[in-house]
């Protein structure tokens, strides 16, 4: 019997190395958790007045269209009178957990403005936010719609210089690829008189267009190219033939995303053969 052990014994302790791979898969998935759990933000708990269209482990919150964290569950209150939606941001998004952090709901609506939210049809609605600078706190109250009624809030401004403000007002439409993604909110001279400056205001989800090398023109209701074999007459929307506005473009290679309040020269016409410009723009 003892010899018996032994020999089991010495078998066991000859083979010691195929112990290796269990405790190696043990130290890796220790590992893999440490690192899943610094990569982690704050969890915080919003509450709004219903919460129809949220969707645990699918709706965003987005801060001027980059996705800050996700919601990871969504429950009524005690007294049954609120949605409690608990959700996980980002470990660079800690001022979204901070005093003052706003949140709200954002679906498509119809108003006298405009259609607005129209990329919830695709992705589905999101929670916007905009951070705070308060404390460190997890409880906030959300709205089903913006806090405010600012036109501007959750846009980025760029700024652009010309000579000839002519047929450039506010409320004039920015646009990109022919989609309208923004609008002139100003136009004023500058301190020496000697140029005007346009101030555009474009949805936050639309900055990561906006490259160092962009450029911008004036659209125009008719563009017409005369020539002695063959002339081209072109006619733009009705709302271009009256308002104008701005159109956008990078050429290849694109530059690094502008930062806010970049100023870039508005030319008096598209720049040459931009049309077979085609940059990947992606963040």
């Amino acid at each position: 019997m003892e010899k018996d052990l032994k020999q089991r014994a010495k078998k066991i302790g000859s083979h010691w190395y195929v112990w290796l791979f269990p405790a190696f898969a043990v130290a890796i998935s220790a590992w893999l958790l440490v690192q899943y759990l610094t990569s982690l933000g704050p969890e915080i708990i919003i509450s709004f007045d219903e919460g129809s269209s949220i969707e645990a482990e699918k709706t965003r919150l987005s801060y001027r269209g980059v996705t800050v964290g996700k919601v990871t569950e969504v429950a009524l209150s005690e007294d049954q009178k609120k949605v409690l939606v608990h959700a996980r941001l980002d470990k660079s998004a800690k001022s979204f957990a901070q005093e003052g952090a706003k949140f709200w709901i954002v679906t498509p609506k119809v108003s006298i403005q405009g259609i607005t939210g129209l990329e919830t049809l695709i992705g589905g609605p999101y929670i916007a936010a905009q951070p705070g600078e308060g404390s460190e706190t997890k409880e906030f109250e959300g709205k089903q719609e913006s806090a405010t009624q600012d036109p501007l809030e959750d846009t980025v401004t760029y700024r652009l210089e010309t000579n000839n403000a002519e047929s450039i007002n506010p409320g004039d439409n920015v646009s990109f690829r022919g989609m309208n993604v923004g609008t002139v909110t100003k136009v004023s001279l500058s301190k020496t008189a000697q140029s005007l400056y346009v101030q555009i205001n474009l949805q936050s989800k639309y900055a990561r267009l906006v490259r160092t090398n962009t450029q911008f023109w004036r659209k125009v209701g008719v563009q017409a190219k005369l020539g002695l074999f063959k002339s081209e007459l072109k006619i733009n929307s009705l709302e271009t033939l009256l308002h104008g506005g701005i159109e956008f473009f990078t050429p290849d290679p694109p530059g690094d995303i502008a930062k806010f309040n970049a100023r870039f020269p508005l030319q008096g016409s598209a720049p040459k053969d931009w049309q077979k410009w085609n940059p990947s723009l992606e963040r």
